[in-house]
């Protein structure tokens, strides 16, 4: 799904004027069919009462709007005007001028005394347009506490597309903002409705058309997608087929109190429809690999002290060279001899996931992947991705947009940053959003499994960007599942994630 931002919107919005469609018809296309979700999700309008808050952008114009509708319903509606008339802009100014002569009961709002308490916390639906997408600076004032007096009514909340105080573009909180339960958004969804902490506001997004010319979005190239079921991809299997077709992956990674992490990761892989996996480990977990997984191979080399040594590093190169992609470092500890293994496995000319202790022991030689050739897709949590910057973690999060674009375009790889809304940034510039996935997933094991699978994918011959979304967006959906088929937050463990990946592509599938 494309996203806009801010900037973006308004440009979409210019070029649609161009075409000769006024702006107080797009205000009033986007006023009905926001009246229409309200109606979808509410139910019948009739008799509830209705308190909507104004502010001076199209957004405070398009809940005048839909202030009439509801009226025009049978709804009772008092509306707070929290700008003055005269900073209205003409297609709001409009508005306020029908609602006026439609008798609709208003109140102009200049101090944080001028609310009635009582009426909002008394309402059945709370139209926000105090706010929109253009907020830059933090809520203050009159505006603030319209906020606060929203979030505490247990009415249904409608923010007009964003709920006031969230920056569009970024997902931040400026201050306070709206506890929304529907926000209905024009043409294009926006970043800050996915990105957290926005996301944990929006409610449910639904994105409606105000007739902006077809071609006009077409023609947009955004720089954000969030994912859905339409951006993945899965090869159609000819029944004549054989393990063959389906690549050989090999697994690089595991020490002495670490197998888990590679038996997980193989048995993730195996799930996404790989035709072979070899998993390349020290030999003082080789019992436990092969006694936990029958379906892959195990190739066992020389360790010290439970982890790979100096000595087997040669043979390990030259034994993953002919794979047709290498998953590397879950488990592998954080050891000189971890370090050379890293660095003479970036020498091999295949597509590479690199994870976990792999990215530890990047981080000491992390310019060498700008001579890589193949397609590299890194999958670095925070702490991780920080170590890889040398920055704080809390930077990290704060910077994040900018930081995984940056990095992404440097280094020229993949970057999958691990959050609870987890970003792909890929060399050109975009960044995918997953939808998917919950807090159940805030476990050890969990990267181990979406390696597993973005490595199933890179070695059928997924391109390497699809290889990562289909493996970020399935991980995500399987976790899903498993908590719909009854698993708790809390006992979701990733060998049930494991479990649902059949789940998962089936869905796609059908």
């Amino acid at each position: 799904m494309k996203l806009s931002t801010a900037a973006q919107m308004r440009e979409m919005d210019r070029k649609a004027i161009q075409t000769g469609i006024p702006d107080i018809v797009l205000m009033e296309n986007a006023s009905i069919k926001s009246f229409y979700k309200i109606i979808e999700n509410y139910g019948d309008v009739e008799g509830s009462l209705v308190v909507s808050f104004v502010g001076a952008g199209n957004n405070g114009g398009d809940a005048l709007a839909i202030s009439r509708h509801l009226y025009n319903n049978g709804a009772n509606v008092f509306v707070y005007m929290l700008v003055d008339e005269s900073k209205l802009n003409p297609s709001p100014k409009t508005n306020f001028e029908i609602i006026k002569n439609m008798g609709i009961q208003h109140k102009f709002v200049f101090s944080e005394d001028d609310f009635n308490e009582d009426l909002i916390k008394e309402c059945d639906i709370i139209i926000d347009g105090i706010f929109g997408t253009g907020l830059s600076r933090h809520v203050e004032g009159r505006f603030k506490r319209a906020i606060e007096l929203i979030n505490k009514s247990d009415a249904f909340v409608v923010s007009v597309d964003i709920p006031s105080g969230i920056r569009a573009d970024t997902g931040e909180v400026m201050g306070m903002a709206v506890e929304a339960d529907l926000t209905p958004t024009f043409a294009l969804a926006k970043p800050g409705h996915f990105l957290y902490p926005g996301r944990s506001y929006a409610g449910d997004v639904a994105v409606v058309d105000i007739s902006t010319p077809k071609y006009v979005i077409d023609e947009f190239d955004s720089d954000f997608i969030a994912l859905d079921d339409g951006e993945i991809e899965l090869f159609f299997r000819d029944e004549t087929a054989h393990k063959g077709n389906f690549g050989h992956l090999a697994i690089i990674g595991g020490s002495l109190g670490k197998s888990g992490a590679v038996i997980m990761a193989s048995k993730a892989a195996l799930r996404c429809g790989v035709g072979l996996v070899s998993a390349v480990i020290p030999d003082s977990i080789n019992t436990a690999f092969e006694s936990s997984v029958l379906e892959a191979m195990s190739y066992p080399f020389q360790s010290i002290n439970g982890h790979f040594s100096k000595g087997s590093i040669e043979e390990v190169v030259d034994f993953v060279s002919n794979k047709d992609a290498l998953c590397l470092g879950m488990g592998l500890g954080i050891f000189d001899d971890a370090k050379e293994l890293v660095k003479g496995l970036l020498t091999v000319n295949k597509p590479m996931i690199i994870d976990a202790d792999g990215l530890n022991c990047l981080a000491f030689f992390k310019d060498e992947l700008k001579g890589r050739k193949a397609p590299t897709v890194l999958t670095p949590h925070p702490k991780e991705f920080a170590r890889l910057l040398g920055m704080d973690t809390k930077d990290v999060v704060k910077n994040r947009l900018e930081l995984v674009r940056q990095f992404a375009k440097d280094f020229n790889v993949i970057l999958v940053l691990k959050m609870a809304d987890t970003l792909i940034a890929t060399p050109n510039g975009k960044i995918y959003i997953n939808t998917t996935g919950n807090v159940g997933l805030a476990t050890g094991g969990s990267g181990d499994v979406l390696s597993g699978m973005i490595g199933a994918f890179l070695s059928q011959g997924y391109d390497p960007v699809q290889a990562a979304i289909n493996g970020v967006y399935l991980h995500g959906l399987a976790a899903d599942i498993a908590i719909e088929n009854g698993l708790t937050y809390e006992s979701l463990q990733p060998i049930d994630v494991i479990g649902h990946i059949n789940e998962a592509i089936r869905h796609i599938l059908e």
